[in-house]
């Protein structure tokens, strides 16, 4: 795999918001469940169809290495569908011996992507990541993912304290990995 360079940039939000982003308007409510113990199918589904665009590898794993690192009591994974439908995800790790929840992961699915769900998304996972009494919620993002999720985290609150440089492999995408077939 190709190596791309990234900027990653890290934030944090020492307080919580006083109010929340309301749910956008969809045909069926939209409702934000706790999934404990994700079913790694599942979350291998939801990861690839955010992360794939933006080069996400770091959950690409065997099942016993995913297994230890989305099954561990410091990690929380939320769905929010709206029906039957998995309209987007997040991933908190709540680190309580520094007073910090990290939010890992989130994301819109791509179906959904533009009508307004990512404030909504932002704000449920800034509400889990401080629901434990955490003085601290920490997100990071880099020059690879949506261009739309740094103005996000900066909206709501969170403020950069930290910029690096990393290399992360390329993601090609399915259809350009399948050999062609001719009839």
């Amino acid at each position: 795999m190709p190596l791309l360079t990234t900027t990653v940039t890290s934030l944090q939000l020492s307080n919580p918001p006083e109010h929340m982003v309301p749910p956008p308007s969809f045909p069926e409510p939209i409702v934000v469940e706790e999934v404990p113990r994700i079913p790694l199918e599942r979350y291998r589904a939801l990861y690839r169809a955010v992360g794939e665009p933006h080069h996400w590898t770091s959950r690409l794993l065997p099942d016993e290495d995913l297994r230890r690192e989305i099954y561990g009591p410091a990690i929380r994974i939320f769905v929010a569908s709206s029906g039957a439908a998995p309209v987007g995800w997040f991933e908190i790790e709540t680190r309580p011996a520094i007073g910090e929840s990290r939010i890992v992961h989130l994301g819109v699915m791509p179906g959904f992507r533009g009508r307004g769900l990512a404030g909504f998304l932002l704000s449920q996972a800034i509400r889990a990541g401080f629901s434990t009494g955490i003085t601290c919620v920490s997100i990071e993002t880099n020059t690879l993912d949506h261009p739309a999720a740094l103005p996000l985290y900066l909206k709501h609150g969170f403020r950069p304290f930290a910029t690096r440089e990393v290399q992360t492999p390329a993601i090609v995408p399915t259809a350009a990995r399948t050999p062609a077939t001719t009839p």
